[in-house]
């Protein structure tokens, strides 16, 4: 058996461990992919992980997203590699898991792993929950919040690199590298200035119609306000265009949106998920 990296060229091949969003994510700069092949040619599993603080001062973790394979010594084979290669190779000081499929998490603990049953930090919910929220209501939203459709990409590019310079990255490390089409022009808001961009909501539509914020953040005196309005406006932008139970997946990273979901989404709790993790160095 051989053990490859999957890149954009051959991750169609490995579509049916990965599903359509996974294998979109390859495009990412820091998502990488080690697949495994048979003797007879056959794709029989993928290892996907993702790199955290890769270019920071903090240690590098390795996020794993995904193993899935034909069979149990075929994912322990995938896991060594990723110990011995790719956790060398990309500098990872530590390593940790966050799986839906107590499977996949078991061959992780045979591997050194700690396993715990936990709340995912992700919540999932609808357009149609989101409707019944304080964001549904149809109020006036003013002229200064709009789409990022009209933006030019030199316009779109300028506005993150400000708000990265603020120290506010979103839930994508790699977004300074992501063009403006990796988000949904219609439904992501901005807030327009003075010919400046001080205010950004970005919403990933995943190949499968889900949507993923991705970064949500404001400067300036009004930014409070504007942080609701562009809220306001991608809501009632995505009500007009996808059906009602279109899922709308919410990573609660920083305690700021955990808080927001908690108050627009009372009494909503995330999935139960496996959660582990290994010192590599």
């Amino acid at each position: 058996m051989d053990i490859v990296g999957i890149t954009e060229e051959n991750r169609d091949d490995f579509l049916p461990f990965l599903g359509e969003d996974i294998a979109e994510e390859i495009k990412r700069v820091y998502v990488n992919g080690l697949g495994a092949i048979d003797e007879e040619g056959r794709t029989v599993g993928a290892f996907i992980y993702e790199l955290q603080n890769s270019e920071s001062e903090e240690d590098t973790r390795g996020r794993i997203c995904l193993i899935r394979s034909e069979g149990e010594e075929i994912s322990e084979s995938l896991e060594k590699y990723y110990s011995a290669t790719s956790v060398n190779e990309d500098q990872i000081v530590e390593s940790f898991y966050l799986l839906e499929e107590e499977a996949e998490a078991r061959i992780l603990t045979e591997a050194g792993f700690s396993f715990e049953k936990r709340e995912d930090e992700i919540l999932t919910v609808t357009l149609a929950d989101l409707s019944a929220s304080k964001l549904g209501k149809k109020k006036r939203i003013p002229g200064h919040v709009g789409n990022i459709e009209d933006l030019s990409v030199l316009q779109f590019r300028d506005a993150v690199k400000q708000i990265l310079f603020k120290g506010h990255t979103g839930i994508l490390e790699d977004i300074p590298y992501l063009p403006k089409s990796w988000f949904d022009g219609k439904v992501s808001a901005c807030v327009s200035s003075g010919g400046k961009i001080p205010g950004l909501f970005l919403v990933r539509r995943t190949p499968t119609g889900i949507l993923v914020p991705a970064l949500l953040y404001a400067y300036g005196p009004e930014s409070k306000v504007d942080v609701l309005y562009m809220l306001r406006y991608s809501v009632q932008q995505a009500l007009q265009i996808y059906p009602p139970e279109t899922k709308v997946v919410i990573h609660r990273k920083y305690a700021s949106i955990r808080a927001l979901t908690d108050n627009l989404l009372p009494n909503r709790s995330g999935e139960k998920i496996f959660f582990g993790m290994r010192k590599e160095q």
